[in-house]
């Protein structure tokens, strides 16, 4: 959801960089996402998250942010992310930042350690995790930028100032056209404590602008949103505990493999990778 986030926003990658590490972003005209293919000459693809580029008024790069959402330990990463961020570097001929957006401070200490190219040289991804996330209680900061607002709600839901963060998020998501507002609520929804989700049900039900959710739906959607929210969720601990265990067992996970195990949404087949991947000799056997 995170990188949906972006992509519906390219300018909420800059906020993350602004409000979390301190790095200045240059003044631009134009912020998009662009192709996130990282492939250099030869066989090897590359492909990262996404990739929104900073321009100026000519259409010149100013900046390239990659931004990855990693879930768990991979090793290999260390090998990929330099490759993103000198084959955009090059690409664009402009400075490129690695933003990695983490589920909690242990593997955003994984994540930010400094990768060695060697004698003279080191890249360091700026990591992200809850924690970091800015505290968005302003209606006006939420309406400049709903999706960080979004972001901000569901990272400190837990929080004394949680009701405040909800009702900036909210205020941010007034202007929004009704998919997006579905797509984020339904997000917040299943991400909520139940306590705090019920607050925010409280909340969107007296406010005149989501009129168009309809009283008679809305708690129908609301139960779907929690529903979906739920098995995104299960399915997201069933994909981490696979990685894991295949890490901890110092078995070598291909991309294409990572892909084909972050992609699959059927719990019934990731319940079977789970077992499989305790005994396998290779990652590549779980799809045997």
């Amino acid at each position: 959801m995170p990188i949906e986030l972006i992509r519906n926003r390219p300018e909420t990658a800059l906020e993350l960089l602004r409000c979390v590490t301190g790095m200045r972003v240059p003044p631009f005209a134009a912020a998009r996402v662009e192709a996130a293919d990282c492939t250099q000459p030869g066989p090897i693809e590359h492909r990262a998250d996404s990739v929104v580029v900073v321009r100026d008024k000519n259409g010149t790069a100013l900046l390239a942010v990659i931004v990855e959402v990693q879930l768990g330990r991979d090793a290999a990463k260390r090998f990929s992310w330099p490759v993103y961020v000198t084959t955009l570097r090059s690409q664009h001929k402009c400075d490129a930042a690695l933003l990695v957006i983490c589920p909690d401070r242990s593997m955003a200490r994984w994540c930010e350690k400094a990768i060695r190219l060697g004698p003279n040289g080191v890249i360091v991804p700026l990591a992200i995790h809850p924690g970091r996330m800015p505290l968005i209680t302003d209606p006006e900061q939420a309406r400049a930028c709903p999706e960080l607002a979004v972001l901000s709600a569901v990272a400190h839901s837990d929080e004394a100032e949680s009701e405040q963060v909800l009702e900036a998020m909210l205020a941010g998501l007034e202007a929004l056209d009704e998919d997006r507002v579905r797509l984020y609520l339904n997000h917040v929804f299943g991400s909520l404590p139940e306590v705090t989700a019920k607050r925010l049900e409280e909340m969107v039900s007296t406010i005149q602008d989501f009129d168009y959710l309809g009283e008679k739906y809305f708690s129908h959607w609301v139960d779907k949103g929690r529903e979906e929210g739920r098995e995104e969720g299960r399915a997201e601990g069933e994909i981490n505990s696979i990685l894991a265990v295949l890490d901890a067992r110092g078995l070598e996970i291909s991309d294409e493999a990572r892909e084909r195990i972050r992609g699959c949404e059927d719990l019934s087949q990731l319940g079977i990778w789970v077992r499989r991947a305790a005994t396998v000799t290779s990652a590549d056997d779980l799809f045997a």
